[in-house]
């Protein structure tokens, strides 16, 4: 399903102008300038250019096409209707596009784990990432929202690659140190999410939507091993006693570490030491999390 913002207009347009300008036709003035009546022979251009043409009609070098654009954006950018398909606004990739974000104000998520949530329609990999692909080969990666209450606020975000086949990587920077996210899976990497340079802290707040990491097209190894519905509900279960069970053990004196009825607090990472923070990461989210 393509965005709701997505519009299309007929244009026109000439052809042999140095500089393209692109007009709606509802906009324009058909009957009174000159390129759509005998008075475009008075055209520069024309001049420039002169071809054969009918005694009465337009000028040859008047064309029109039909176009799309954002009906969201402030400035209406044109785009051939060919190439609709190769950009996201086409497909359900558009739910991931800041302005459909900003104007759209998708519904809240209610699919939910013991508190975390857990949209149905995502795919899980053991390190607490997910993965959304859609029919059409497109897909959205990035962080859960086990792993995103586990880290608070993240400080900064780097990318290892933004284009080509890899599994894709980033390093979050918390509590003033780096730490690698790994899609365990491999597919052709098209983006990234660069507006979380500018404002990481979208990763905490909005890991389903604003925070995705990683754009790019489906490959036969993408979701392998990956959990869906009633049993990705069950590990995510299984996954919050044992992060129960870790804070139990690394017991800390800075203070409580699961909020009440056992669900660890926002940004319990901070409040562990340093060894103990690399062996929480290194259990539950590094690339080699069984999660079991």
């Amino acid at each position: 399903m393509g965005c709701p913002f997505l519009k299309e207009s007929h244009v026109k347009y000439c052809r042999s102008a140095s500089v393209r300008k692109l007009i709606p036709l509802a906009q324009a003035g058909r009957g009174e300038e000159k390129c759509s009546s005998g008075d475009f022979t008075s055209c520069p251009v024309f001049q420039a250019r002169p071809e054969e043409h009918a005694a009465s009609g337009p000028c040859p070098h008047l064309c029109e096409s039909l176009m799309q654009y954002c009906g969201a954006a402030s400035v209406a950018r044109f785009v051939p209707y060919s190439e609709a398909l190769l950009s996201r606004c086409g497909n359900d990739s558009h739910r991931y596009c800041e302005l459909y974000l900003s104007m759209a104000h998708p519904a809240g998520l209610d699919d939910e784990a013991d508190g975390i949530a857990q949209p149905d329609w995502l795919s899980y990999a053991a390190n607490h990432m997910w993965l959304d692909a859609t029919e059409d080969g497109a897909c959205h990666a990035g962080i859960d929202a086990f792993f995103s209450r586990a880290v608070g606020n993240v400080e900064r975000v780097s990318y290892v690659w933004q284009s080509g086949r890899h599994r894709p990587t980033a390093v979050l920077t918390v509590a003033g140190e780096d730490v690698e996210v790994v899609f365990p899976n491999s597919f052709l990497l098209t983006g990234c999410n660069l507006y979380l340079r500018a404002n990481p802290g979208r990763l905490a707040s909005e890991p389903y939507t604003g925070g995705w990491l990683f754009e790019g097209v489906r490959q036969p190894e993408t979701s392998l091993n990956l959990r869906q519905g009633a049993e990705a509900r069950r590990w995510m279960e299984r996954e919050q006693i044992r992060m129960s069970e870790f804070l139990q053990q690394q017991a800390h004196p800075a203070g409580r570490l699961a909020a009440d009825g056992g669900l660890f607090v926002p940004g319990v990472v901070r409040q562990l030491d340093r060894e103990r923070r690399l062996a929480l990461f290194h259990e539950f989210f590094s690339p080699y999390a069984s999660g079991e």
